[in-house]
C-alpha cells in the first residue's frame, strides 16, 4: 500500500487480526493471563473472562491455549458464531472437536460420547479444557446453562472438564442473571483498559513489528489515540489505522493529533459509550407561571366554608397578592377559571 511504504512500513501495523506475535505483554493482559492460566492448571472448574470490545480478550485466551502443553492438556477452542450457537450445535462441535467423527443424533448421546472421551483424556494422564470465545452468544440461545452443565462430569472423584469462558460485559450480565451460574464460578476476570503509558508502548510496539520508527505518531496523536480509543487495543487500531491515512492524505510524515480526531469523528464514534442505555428523548419542561391569589368575594367565601372549609382555605385571598398583574412575557400564559365557574363545578359535583 502506497501510505505504508510512505511512512516505510514493511506491513500494516494496526491489523485488528488476533495475531500472537503481536500479543504485547502489558500490565492488564499479563495479569488475566497469569489468573486464567493459574486456575486452568489447578483443574478449577468454571473461568469466566471478560472485557470491553477492543479489550483484546481474544488475544489473551489465544495466548492461554498456547501456553498449554500438549503433554499435559487436551486443549480445544471454539468460537461461537451469533445466530448458530444452540445447545445443539454447541454439543455437536464438542464432541467432534474430542475426536468423534458421528456425533449422536440426541442430546443424551452427545453427552454419553463427551464422557467417554473426557474419561480417555483423563486416563491418559492429562486435563481437558474447553475454550469459548465470544460466549456471550449462548445466552442468547438458551445453551449456556447447556454448556457449563458438562462441568458435572466427574471421572473417579475428579472434574473432567475446565471450561474458559470469554466474552463482552453482556456474558457478565448473562451469568450473574442465573444464580447457579454465578455460583458456579472459580475465577473471574476483568480485563481493564492500558493507561497512558501503557498504550504508548503498545502502539510503539505495533509500529516496530514492522520495521517502523514510533516517532511516525507525535506525542499529541498517542495522547488522542488513548483518549478516544478509551485505552483499549482493538479501538486504538482502528483509530491509528485510519489516522495514518489521513496524514499521508495531507502529505505529512508524522501522525498529529488533528488526523486521529478526524478519524474518531468519521467513524461515526462522537458521544457512543459501550453499555450505557440512550436516554429516551423527553418535552422540554416549561415553566408555566402562578396565578396570583383569588380575590376575596363574600359570597363565594362564605359558599365554600358551608361547602368545604379545607377549600375555603384555598382560595382566601393574600391581601399583598390582590391585584398583581400576571406576567407579559415568557411561556405561555395558564387561565385560570373565574371564581364563579369554580362555584359552579363545586355544585355540579
Amino acid at each position: 500500500m502506497e501510505h505504508l511504504h510512505h511512512f516505510q512500513l514493511s506491513g500494516d501495523p494496526f491489523r485488528n487480526e488476533p495475531l500472537l506475535k503481536s500479543y504485547f505483554e502489558s500490565e492488564p493482559h499479563q495479569g488475566a493471563l497469569q489468573r486464567l492460566e493459574r486456575a486452568v492448571r489447578q483443574g478449577k472448574g468454571l473461568c469466566v473472562l471478560t472485557g470491553e470490545t477492543g479489550s483484546g480478550k481474544t488475544m489473551v485466551v489465544r495466548r492461554l491455549l498456547e501456553c498449554l502443553e500438549e503433554e499435559v492438556f487436551e486443549a480445544s477452542m471454539m468460537v461461537v458464531l451469533d445466530g448458530a450457537a444452540d445447545a445443539s450445535w454447541m454439543l455437536k462441535r464438542f464432541v467432534k472437536q474430542l475426536g468423534v467423527e458421528e456425533p449422536a443424533p440426541e442430546r443424551e448421546g452427545m453427552i454419553a460420547q463427551i464422557y467417554d472421551q473426557l474419561a480417555i483424556v483423563r486416563e491418559d494422564g492429562r486435563q481437558p479444557v474447553l475454550i469459548i470465545d465470544d460466549a456471550h452468544a449462548l445466552a442468547k440461545h438458551g445453551a449456556l446453562a447447556e454448556v457449563c452443565s458438562l462441568l458435572k462430569l466427574e471421572y473417579e472423584d475428579r472434574r473432567l472438564l475446565t471450561l474458559v469462558l470469554a466474552g463482552p460485559i453482556e456474558l457478565d450480565q448473562s451469568i450473574s442473571a442465573d444464580a447457579s451460574l454465578a455460583h458456579r464460578i472459580d475465577v473471574r476476570v476483568e480485563l481493564a483498559s492500558l493507561n497512558p503509558e501503557a498504550a504508548a508502548g503498545y502502539l510503539a510496539h505495533r509500529v516496530s513489528q514492522v520495521s517502523g520508527t514510533p516517532g511516525i505518531i507525535d506525542a499529541g496523536a498517542v495522547a488522542a489515540l488513548h483518549e478516544l480509543g478509551r485505552g483499549y487495543p482493538g479501538l486504538m487500531n482502528t483509530l491509528a489505522d485510519n489516522a495514518l491515512f489521513e496524514a499521508f492524505i495531507c502529505g505529512r510524515n508524522q501522525m498529529t493529533r488533528v488526523d486521529v480526531e478526524r478519524a474518531h469523528r468519521d467513524l461515526g464514534w462522537a458521544g457512543v459509550e459501550p453499555n450505557t442505555a440512550t436516554p429516551t428523548a423527553s418535552a422540554p419542561t416549561v415553566e408555566v407561571p402562578q396565578a396570583p391569589p383569588v380575590a376575596a368575594d363574600p359570597v363565594l367565601q362564605q359558599t365554600l366554608n358551608e361547602l368545604d372549609p379545607e377549600l375555603a382555605k384555598m382560595f382566601k385571598a393574600a391581601p399583598s397578592a390582590v391585584g398583581s398583574p400576571m406576567p407579559t412575557t415568557g411561556p405561555p400564559k395558564i387561565e385560570e377559571p373565574e371564581p364563579e365557574d369554580l362555584l359552579v363545578e363545586l355544585i355540579e359535583d
